[in-house]
């Protein structure tokens, strides 16, 4: 009995020691990212839209090597680009199906019922998010708000967005969120454990 109560303690600080390296990893790579502009975001973008998340799902690819998110957006107002259609599948890497969860470097983060306003780029019937979260602002009371929790007025904000569509295209190009070879952050290994443990 003793040892079975020992194996466990050992399990649950291992547990514990994963979640806090975990948390320690996340906000240095996320300092490490490369600023892409509003005006880059913009040019790069084939869909600038604003909606509310309506439903994800989350799930294996068939190779079962990445877990992926698809979020439902219900288009209120296209800013860019679109044809018309009332909702778009936005879909990022990582996410939790069943019993194990995966998070990857610096991807956006959606969430059902949330108002955003997202920079895509097509890829097929489906969108990825350009410049990783730094394509996903939060819309409120009439403002945006970035992955750093700067806040703007939803005016001038939109007003940047027009002015840098009228601007010639410039040759930097962003990072997508949904590209193939993904990059997954050190540690993303110890989050599957870590779920895998808690989870039974």
């Amino acid at each position: 009995m003793a040892e079975g109560y020992r194996v466990s303690m050992d399990m649950a600080a291992t547990v514990a020691i994963l979640i806090v390296a975990l948390l320690a990893i996340a906000p240095t790579v996320s300092a490490l990212m490369t600023e892409i502009s509003v005006e880059n975001l913009t040019r790069e973008s084939d869909v600038i839209a604003i909606g509310n998340i309506t439903q994800q799902e989350s799930r294996w690819n068939l190779g079962r090597t990445m877990i992926y998110t698809y979020s439902t957006l219900s288009v209120e107002k296209y800013i860019k680009g679109g044809e018309g259609a009332e909702t778009l599948t936005i879909v990022t890497e990582g996410g939790t199906a069943g019993e194990s969860g995966v998070w990857v470097e610096d991807v956006p983060v959606f969430t059902k019922n949330e108002t955003v306003l997202v920079f895509l780029k097509k890829a097929g019937h489906e969108f990825s998010v350009v410049g990783w979260a730094q394509g996903k602002y939060i819309v409120e009371k009439g403002e945006v708000r970035d992955l750093k929790g700067e806040k703007t007025s939803m005016n001038d904000f939109l007003r940047r967005i027009v002015d840098a569509m009228s601007l010639p295209d410039a040759a930097t190009p962003a990072k997508t969120s949904a590209a193939p070879g993904f990059e997954i952050i050190p540690g993303f290994l110890g989050l599957l454990a870590v779920r895998r443990m808690l989870m039974g």
